[in-house]
């Protein structure tokens, strides 16, 4: 009789590894230009091949990862094809061009006066770019002319940017903050056009609203009858007002504010007219006390004789009845020496 002896025989599932390369499993997206940082990843259309382990160029082992240079990029991938129990190997291999991170590059100032253009550039290589007011490519222009009664003279935009490749990547920028800074007048509201500012006044700078610096003011005070003769002040840093005692008592200027904000000068405004009043009753500063007496002449601004007075010394009651409101007088001593000083009533 003979005897049957049964084996049994488990068959362990092969480590043989095979290379393979199929149709449906590549990287995404596909070479070319991508965002500044680009995730890359094995992409697997149907479900032939179950992944079991990544490993990257780079030695990373997730799916995907991260890129922010140019270069090639290498994964192998095993894994098994449908139900079969060998492992496959694939290399899969792509090269991109990782574009520059969205910047903005600024033409002009980012701080302007209003009214003014500020231009801004974005990079080069994206295939889309969107700004954050809705205009599109790499230049972008705005003219920033916020100001509206009621609101602050200093108003502000804030501007960035999102950049695509071919719809495969987005990225965004950093913002910028703009600033639309008004034009100041020469002087404050109160003293436009003011005629009779006394030597003891201190004249404010035309306002300029400002949030993170003290503003500097430069004071232009340039004489009507004289324009060779200009009075130049420089505000202490978060002062605006001018000693009325720098000018001449009995003359107008035409006075120019400039204003400083963190270092820089900016939009000179609309010039103002204002008169300094004689001190007292008297001409004051200009007329020199001589012995004798002196023959006064008053002329209006157009040259044209109004009256004479002769006396130690000018009297502007003398001037009550008299219409015009700047008049210019001509003082005549003992000597041939002419002095001509400029009056506001």
């Amino acid at each position: 009789m003979k005897n049957y002896i049964t084996t049994s025989i488990i068959m362990a599932a092969s480590t043989l590894s095979v290379l393979a390369q199929p149709n449906n499993i590549h990287l995404h997206p596909a070479s070319g230009n991508v965002c500044d940082v680009t995730t890359i990843s094995v992409g697997i259309h149907g479900n032939s091949f179950q992944p079991e382990t990544y490993l990257w160029s780079t030695g990373e082992t997730s799916a995907e990862i991260e890129i922010n240079t140019s270069g090639t990029y290498t994964v192998t991938v095993t894994g098994y094809m449908g139900n079969s129990s060998i492992l496959n190997t694939m290399v899969l291999s792509e090269t991109y061009n990782v574009l520059p991170s969205p910047n903005i590059s600024a033409l002009t100032d980012l701080w302007i006066c209003k009214g003014d253009t500020v231009r801004l550039m974005a990079v080069s290589g994206y295939d889309e770019i969107t700004w954050s007011n809705g205009a599109t490519g790499e230049l972008f222009e705005q003219r920033l002319n916020l100001f509206t009664p009621g609101t602050p003279g200093l108003d502000t935009m804030t501007v960035s940017y999102t950049a695509s490749v071919d719809k495969v990547c987005t990225t965004k920028s950093k913002s910028v903050l703009l600033r639309a800074i008004r034009k100041p007048d020469g002087v404050g509201a109160f003293y436009q056009g003011k005629m009779n500012i006394k030597t003891t006044d201190s004249i404010p700078a035309g306002l300029v609203t400002e949030f993170l610096y003290p503003v500097t003011y430069e004071m232009n005070f340039t004489e009507i009858a004289n324009p060779s003769n200009v009075v130049k002040y420089v505000t202490a840093p978060g002062s605006r007002k001018a000693p009325a005692s720098i000018l001449t008592p009995g003359a107008s200027y035409s006075v120019e504010t400039i204003p400083t904000i963190n270092g820089k000068v900016f939009c000179s405004g609309i010039p103002s007219i204002i008169g300094i009043k004689a001190t007292g009753n008297r001409l004051g500063l200009g007329f020199t006390q001589e012995e004798g007496e002196s023959i006064f002449k008053v002329y209006d601004t157009q040259g044209r004789f109004l009256m004479e007075k002769q006396g130690m010394e000018f009297n502007m009651e003398w001037l009550q009845n008299l219409a015009p409101q700047m008049l210019i007088v001509y003082r005549e001593g003992q000597s041939t020496e002419v002095t001509k000083i400029q009056i506001v009533k």
